[in-house]
């Protein structure tokens, strides 16, 4: 059951569907609720299989001190581990899915190029509102069905007035049928993965060379060094002990990028569920679609929303292309690359 809870989250389904779905099975409440199994399954305490160390078999404190690695039975691989706080990292902890979730393939993926802020989603379907005239005539309105991005801020008129407002299904099928074909040949090794590995070499070569004029002192110290030796001892094993924390902290950072899928895979993925991100069952839709945009996320760096009615997508911080409000390629820095 927690493998399966795992599996679920890493694959796309969110907390509040994961615990949905545990009580309409009504699959039993184990025994750590305590007096509250008759209540079913808690979104807190889904949370809290996904994120405690509990599950490696690791006895951790409240301060986050790890007294043992072997305290209890390991339930969960740490490769698994580390792909769920990968998912974690990118849902930033945004559980409660609004209407619009997964309507939208690319949520906290678009942003305004002038301000930088947010971009909204907007969604109205073919529905017919009554509206009631001072005369008291009663007018009958029907209202169009259309899917649109804009600049949150411009939309409330705060901070920016860029009047882009994009068709959201343009964008949507510009991503999947025109940019990712285009990502195939690009390296799988994220920028973020690469960063991790080049902190963690310099770090290690800082704390060698602390460690190495802290053994200097203490040999002095051990030769009958002074009070001034022992003060400059005592600050050298403070500052190897932080960058000891730090790459520890690091290698932990390091671990969970690693266990993120390779672009190649997501790219599968993405192919694999086009089908299904337009069924007309709403779980099967959902769910694919909850499972691409963790993908796409992984894939894309950000959309820029222009103020000249084109938007600009950066699948790396150097690379990107950009396209008009109709889909059509512009230019873009791989397209100067290639020539």
């Amino acid at each position: 059951m927690l493998n399966e809870i795992y599996d679920l989250y890493i694959n796309g389904m969110g907390v509040h569907r994961i615990v949905t779905l545990l009580n309409d099975r009504d699959e039993p409440v184990w025994n750590q609720f305590k007096g509250r199994t008759k209540n079913g399954w808690f979104y807190s305490y889904i949370y809290r299989l996904l994120t405690k160390r509990t599950v490696l078999g690791e006895y951790v404190t409240n301060n986050g001190r790890t007294l043992a690695t072997d305290f209890y039975p390991q339930a969960i691989s740490a490769e698994k581990f580390n792909q769920a706080q990968a998912t974690l990292s990118m849902r930033k902890s945004n559980q409660k899915r609004s209407k619009n979730q997964n309507r939208n393939l690319l949520t906290q993926l678009v942003f305004c190029e002038q301000c930088g802020g947010g971009a909204h989603f907007e969604h109205t379907t073919d529905t017919v509102q009554t509206y009631k005239k001072v005369s008291g005539e009663v007018v009958n309105y029907r209202r169009k069905t259309y899917r649109r991005l804009r600049c949150d801020r411009s939309r409330r008129k705060h901070s920016c007035d860029n009047p882009t407002i994009l068709n959201y299904d343009v964008v949507e099928k510009t991503v999947l049928d025109e940019l990712l074909p285009r990502l195939v040949d690009q390296q799988t090794e994220s920028q973020k993965l690469a960063e991790l590995r080049e902190k963690l070499a310099e770090l290690g070569r800082q704390k060698d060379a602390s460690q190495a004029r802290l053994d200097n002192i203490i040999d002095a110290i051990a030769d009958g060094g002074g009070k001034a030796l022992v003060e400059r001892a005592t600050a050298l094993e403070s500052e190897v002990e932080k960058q000891s924390q730090t790459i520890k902290d690091l290698q932990k950072q390091l671990a969970v990028e690693t266990a993120k899928p390779s672009s190649d895979d997501d790219m599968v993925l993405v192919e694999s569920l086009r089908a299904e991100l337009v069924s007309e069952d709403d779980d099967i839709r959902i769910y694919a679609r909850g499972r691409v945009n963790i993908a796409l996320r992984r894939l894309l760096h950000r959309i820029e929303i222009t103020a000249y009615h084109t938007f600009i997508v950066w699948s790396t911080e150097d690379a990107w292309w950009r396209f008009d409000e109709d889909g059509a390629l512009l230019d873009g820095e791989q397209i100067w690359r290639a020539a």
